[in-house]
């Protein structure tokens, strides 16, 4: 069962992700063109598998840098699986999803439409695909461990537009005033940890195209959510080479991608130095591209990617004292030369604190900035840890009223500002949930 810590909610189970590379043909899908053939390599491709077990039912939930999975991979997956693992990995516990690349290969479908600017259906396309998806569950199968699930949400700006906006304003007024805007930024995280909460493995999922590579690009390319995952993977397992990490971190295509670009700057028409800002351009589509955050398809997809993968990668920080929990409060004053609200640290004191106690690593400190930190009880284990990294969080709700328990906690303005909206939103989200029962009760 799920418990709550903080804004987070967690959940016990048995975890196991991996990442496992992809090989494939020249032949390229995406863009319907048939002379997409790919003519190099931007980035390589890869299989991310998870699996979890909550102790009653597993399942495996693989992304993919393919631009979606066929009914005939699919089926050729399970068939490989059927031969490993008998009845263990079935069709009701596997999904397999892919980060929606333009850029990767072609000749993997079955379906006429498919085929035709992929030239049929290639099984020397297929194969390699199959064995990559499958080496990426096996890997993960084998690094089961107990574990937990932390889920969090936030909003991402600046990385995606309606790649239609021409259109979407011929929706009902009514229906475009429901939102804030015409795209959903939403980020959503599931990150996994082992129990001594040391990160294992990331899902993250953000509504943009991957068509930060444009349709006159030739090389295999995993777009703007491949390269997100590369960061990731590349911050979490330094000095493990992309493909062989002990802990895979990705962000699967979202449902609502299909609607969502990353064009940020123009539309720039090939024949002409027109540029516009109609998503229409000019009615000269066919020689018309779709250009940003970046000066090109390269800059843009590192651009996305790289703001991506910050967004997805923010988490609460480890606890410690800082300088002005000594200066104290009105309550009552430190019995030392530290000031209330101070930003910056005092050398004498933090060269006695980390000689004594030991300093702060660069990541809390980074994460407390810009408080400096003088007791790194976060970090201090000896003889038993210092300091709760995790803390319960309790709400009863009593007619309209929700009664919020923080255990041990003193809480600034701001900080109960922001759990008051917090629970506001919850509130809603349990009254929409209980209104359509009460005739059930």
């Amino acid at each position: 069962k799920p418990y709550s810590i903080n804004d987070f909610q967690v959940f016990p189970f048995m975890l196991g992700p991996s990442s496992c590379l992809i090989m494939l043909l020249s032949v390229q899908m995406g863009y319907a063109n048939t002379q997409q053939k790919a003519a190099g390599i931007h980035t390589r491709l890869y299989s991310r598998a998870f699996i979890i077990d909550d102790g009653t039912r597993r399942v495996v939930f693989v992304t993919a840098d393919v631009g979606m999975i066929s009914q005939r991979l699919r089926l050729e997956v399970l068939q490989a699986l059927q031969e490993k693992y008998g009845d263990q990995y079935r069709q009701d516990n596997v999904v397999l999803s892919g980060t929606h690349t333009h850029c990767g290969p072609g000749g993997y479908f079955q379906y006429t439409l498919f085929m035709i600017s992929s030239s049929g259906y290639i099984k020397a396309s297929v194969q390699p695909l199959v064995n990559g998806i499958v080496k990426s569950i096996d890997r993960a199968h084998q690094n089961m461990r107990p574990g937990r699930i932390y889920r969090n949400r936030g909003e991402l700006d600046h990385s995606s537009i309606n790649r239609s906006p021409h259109s979407y304003m011929n929706n009902p007024e009514d229906e475009r005033l429901r939102y804030k805007d015409n795209t959903d930024k939403q980020v959503l995280v599931l990150k996994f940890t082992d129990l001594d909460g040391d990160g294992i493995g990331m899902l993250s999922w953000f509504a943009v195209h991957a068509v930060s590579m444009n349709y006159t690009n030739r090389l295999v390319s995993s777009d703007n959510m491949g390269y997100a995952s590369y960061l990731l993977e590349q911050d979490k397992n330094p000095g493990e080479l992309p493909g062989q990490v002990r802990a895979a971190w990705t962000e699967p295509s979202s449902e609502l991608q299909s609607d969502i670009s990353n064009i940020l700057k123009h539309f720039l028409v090939y024949d002409t130095v027109q540029r516009t800002v109609s998503s229409a351009c000019l009615c000269q589509t066919k020689m018309c591209a779709a250009f940003g955050p970046g000066d090109d398809m390269f800059e843009s997809t590192r651009i996305i990617g790289q703001n991506i993968y910050m967004k997805a990668k923010v988490s609460t920080c480890k606890p410690a004292l800082g300088h002005s929990f000594a200066a104290g409060t009105t309550d009552g004053g430190g019995d030392l030369n530290f000031t209330q609200g101070a930003v910056e640290g005092d050398p004498f004191w933090d060269g006695i604190a980390g000689a004594l106690l030991g300093r702060p690593s660069n990541e809390t400190k980074e994460c407390h900035r810009p408080k400096p930190i003088l007791f790194n009880t976060g970090e201090m284990n000896t003889p038993v840890p210092w300091h709760p990294q995790i803390v319960d969080v309790q709400i009863l709700t009593v007619g309209s009223v929700a009664v919020v328990a923080l255990v041990s906690i003193e809480l600034t303005t701001t900080i109960i500002i922001i759990i008051i909206i917090i629970i506001t939103a919850v509130q809603v989200i349990i009254q929409l949930i209980l209104i359509p029962l009460k005739h059930y009760s």
